[in-house]
C-alpha cells in the first residue's frame, strides 16, 4: 500500500539487468557502477543485487566504507579519486582500489601511504583525458605516471581508463577521436589493463578491446540513448525497470473553461475538466519543471500532468477517466511508464530524477 508517495525498487530486474549487460561484455571484466547511493535506488540492497559484479564502483571513501561496513568481500573502486590527504589512510587500510587522475595525486600517495601501518598495496586505476577535458592526466604524461607507478611498493596493479563524453550520441565525431587517443596511448604500456566503455559504450560497442567495462544507468534499467531514438529503447535491449514511482489521488477538483490550476496559472482549461491533485511533489523528487502534458498513469491508464507541479503536490489531468476516484493510485514512472519518456519530457536525464529522490519517500524492496 502507498501512504502518500512510494518508490519501490524491483530487485529482480536489477539482477536482470546486470545479465544484460554480461552478454555485452564479451567475458571482460565488469565494474557494476553504484555511486551516489545506486544512483537514487540504495547503495546496500544494490549491491547485495549485483554481488555477481566483479568489482563495486561508488564515488568517494565514504560510499566504500559504508559498503565495506555492510561485510562485502568485493573489490570495491573509488572513482572521483582523492578529496583530501586524509582519504589516503583509509582507502591503504581497507585496500580500495583508487582511480588517479592528476600528478599531484602521486605525490600525495607518496607522502602519506608511508605513514600507513598494514597498509595494503593499491590498484590504480590511471584516468587518462582523451577529450572529455573532465578528470584524467593528458596522454603525453600516461607513459612517465605509468612508470612511476610500477616502481612503487605500495602499488600492486595499474589499469588504464578513459571515460567517453557523447557515447550516447552514436554519429559524434568526438567518440572515434577519444579512441583513437585512447588506444595510441595504451600502445605505450601494452600490459596494462584498460577500461573504457560505460553503459553508452557497451551497448554501442565502443572500446570493444579494453578488459574491463562499467555499466551504470543501464543497470538500473534506463536506456543512455535519446528517448526520441526508438530503435535505441530500453526495450530493444531489454531491459527492466526498477524502479517505480507512485503517489495517490488525494482529491478531485471540477474546473470550468477559464480556470487556472495551480501556481502562476501555468495551465489555462480550455473547456470543462475534472482535475486530480496528487500526493507528490518536487520536495519528493518529482522534476519542478515538467511541462503541461508530462506522462503519468492513473491506475494503468495514461493521461498527463497539468499546471506546475508543486512542493507536495502535482495536478493531472482526469477528463478521460471518469472512473479516477479519490485515493486511487498514480504512476510517476516505471515497467509500463518508462522513466526515460518523462525525463524526455522534462529535459532532465534520467539519472537525475532517480537520484534526486529525497529521503522522506518511502522506499519498498522486492526480491
Amino acid at each position: 500500500m502507498i501512504h502518500r508517495v512510494k518508490a519501490t525498487i524491483n530487485l529482480s530486474a536489477l539482477r536482470h539487468n546486470l545479465n544484460v549487460a554480461r552478454t555485452y561484455t564479451n567475458k571482460r571484466n565488469l565494474v557494476a557502477v553504484i555511486k551516489a547511493n545506486a544512483y537514487g535506488h540504495g547503495l546496500l540492497q544494490a549491491a547485495e543485487a549485483l554481488q555477481d559484479a566483479d568489482v563495486y564502483a561508488v564515488t568517494d571513501v565514504d560510499e566504500a566504507d559504508q559498503l565495506a561496513a555492510s561485510g562485502t568481500d568485493k573489490p570495491i573502486l573509488i572513482l572521483q579519486g582523492l578529496i583530501e590527504r586524509t582519504d589516503i589512510a583509509r582507502i591503504a587500510r581497507a585496500g580500495y582500489q583508487l582511480v588517479v587522475h592528476n600528478t599531484e595525486q602521486l605525490n600525495w600517495l607518496e607522502t602519506e601511504l608511508g605513514k600507513v601501518a598494514k597498509a595494503t598495496a593499491l590498484t590504480i586505476w590511471l584516468k587518462t583525458n582523451s577529450g572529455m577535458n573532465r578528470l584524467g592526466i593528458m596522454p603525453d604524461d600516461v607513459l612517465e605516471t605509468y612508470q612511476a607507478l610500477q616502481n612503487k611498493s605500495w602499488c600492486q596493479k595499474v589499469i588504464l581508463m578513459t571515460h567517453l563524453a557523447n557515447a550516447n550520441l552514436l554519429d559524434s565525431a568526438l567518440n572515434q577521436q577519444q579512441l583513437d587517443c585512447f588506444t595510441k596511448t595504451a600502445e605505450q604500456v601494452p600490459d596494462a589493463e584498460t577500461s573504457i566503455p560505460a553503459s553508452s559504450g557497451l551497448l554501442a560497442d565502443f572500446g570493444v578491446n579494453a578488459n574491463w567495462v562499467r555499466p551504470g544507468i543501464m543497470l538500473y534499467g534506463s536506456s543512455p540513448f535519446p528517448y526520441a531514438d526508438d530503435k535505441l529503447r530500453r526495450e530493444k535491449f531489454g531491459l527492466q525497470a526498477v524502479m517505480s514511482l507512485q503517489a495517490r489521488i488525494i482529491t478531485i477538483q471540477q474546473c470550468k473553461a477559464g480556470d487556472n490550476v495551480g501556481y502562476c496559472s501555468q495551465f489555462i482549461c480550455p473547456q470543462d475538466m475534472r482535475i486530480g491533485i496528487v500526493s507528490v511533489g518536487y520536495a519528493d523528487g518529482y522534476p519542478s519543471n515538467a511541462p503541461n502534458g508530462t506522462p503519468v498513469l492513473v491506475n494503468s491508464k495514461r493521461t498527463t500532468t497539468v499546471g506546475r507541479v508543486s512542493m507536495d503536490m502535482l495536478a493531472v489531468d482526469l477528463s478521460a477517466l471518469p472512473e479516477a476516484q479519490i485515493d486511487d493510485v498514480v504512476t510517476l514512472w516505471g515497467e509500463d511508464l518508462s522513466l526515460d519518456e518523462v525525463a524526455e519530457h522534462t529535459g532532465i536525464l534520467s539519472y537525475n530524477l532517480t537520484c534526486s529522490i529525497a529521503s522522506r519517500v518511502e522506499r519498498e524492496y522486492l526480491s
